[in-house]
Parts: structure tokens; C-alpha cells; sequence
């Protein structure tokens, strides 16, 4: 694989393990989605609060988000095969 290159935001590869993942989601929701997000463990601890992580009021990671360019049913059942953990969604 490509070396997907420096993170802009917290420096560092682009590239994390599937069980740091600690949640991920499509906005605004699966059938229509714009951006993609998953937040991440394996980042250090105190890199979490820079760039969308400042907005972070569960805290525990590291936010990402990245443009919903590609088949995301196929994505969310790849999510769910390597067993990313998801948060339940608040009524």
C-alpha cells in the first residue's frame, strides 16, 4: 500500500488499527451521507483535543472525518466485519 502521508492536523500516519476504533457514523445518516467519522484510540491521549476533537464532549479519542467518496453501505459492512466498536446513538 501507498504511503497515505503526514496527518495535516496532528502529524503522524494515516493509518490506525480497527480495534482503536471506539465509534464511527455517516452524516447526516447512511442513506444520504456527505462526510464520513470515526474516532480513533491510537492517536496519543494528548493529541485528542486538536483539530474536531476541541468539540468533543464524550472525549476518549480522536476524531477523523473524511468526504463519503466511495460506496458507504459497503464501508459500513466492512466497519461492522472488522469489528469497529459504535456507540448507540442518544434518543
Amino acid at each position: 500500500m501507498e504511503d497515505s502521508g503526514e496527518n495535516f492536523v496532528v502529524g503522524g500516519a494515516n493509518r490506525w488499527t480497527y480495534d482503536s476504533f471506539v465509534n464511527w457514523d455517516f452524516f447526516p445518516s447512511i442513506k444520504f451521507p456527505i462526510l464520513v467519522y470515526f474516532k480513533e484510540t491510537q492517536t496519543p491521549q494528548e493529541q485528542w483535543n486538536e483539530g474536531p476533537g476541541q468539540f468533543d464532549k464524550a472525549g476518549g479519542g480522536q476524531i477523523h472525518f473524511f468526504p463519503a467518496i466511495a460506496n458507504c453501505e459497503q464501508l459500513q459492512e466492512q466497519f461492522t466485519l472488522r469489528g469497529c466498536a459504535k456507540m448507540e446513538q442518544e434518543a
